[in-house]
């Protein structure tokens, strides 16, 4: 990590002149799974050369179910692990001349292999988390704010559902044009 707790300087963005394979990155953003940080989302964004990452909301896998809105058992059944619930990582990555593959290999290397994610959640807890402090400063304020996320986390979580339907509708509409064509 960099300065700032969830800052970094430039490791991707294409006008950083950074190397590799995410160097033609110009713009991520998404939520991330840390491996050391297991009830709460990761937010992930890159801009140019500034990349953050900072605590999101909770996971739903680490909210009791009986706090759950009604119809989110059904909207998170495409996305819910038995082992792990909601958790998981999902980047939008956009960059000019981006080597697809190369990217993809880069960003797969920074998961846990599945020898890690065999150890389980006490061997996670140990490794090295550059985002300790920032998640432990922010879980003392959010302690007064827990219930005041929650409210506002579950039309979010629902305009989120219903942005992602909207999508694979738009990509199965053009999959059908194109098989028309």
């Amino acid at each position: 990590g960099g300065e700032g707790g969830g800052e970094g300087g430039g490791g991707g963005g294409g006008e950083g002149g950074g190397v590799g394979a995410l160097a033609a990155l110009l713009r991520v953003k998404g939520i991330a799974w840390l491996a050391t940080q297991r009830s709460q989302q990761a937010h992930v964004a890159l801009a140019g050369t500034r990349f953050t990452v900072e605590p999101g909301a909770p996971w739903w896998a680490a909210v009791e179910r009986s706090a759950w809105p009604r119809g989110l058992e059904a909207d998170l059944a495409a996305v819910w692990a038995e082992t792990h619930g909601d958790r998981r990582t999902e980047l939008v990555c956009i960059g000019r001349e981006l080597d697809h593959a190369a990217a993809k290999a880069a960003l797969d290397a920074c998961l846990l292999s599945e020898g890690d994610m065999a150890c389980g959640q006490e061997a996670w807890a140990a490794l090295p988390d550059p985002y300790a402090a920032l998640w432990e400063a922010c879980a003392r304020g959010v302690a007064e704010m827990k219930e005041q996320h929650l409210e506002n986390h579950v039309p979010t979580h629902e305009e989120r559902i219903a942005r992602h339907r909207m999508r694979l509708r738009e990509i199965e509409q053009s999959q059908r044009v194109a098989v028309e064509a």
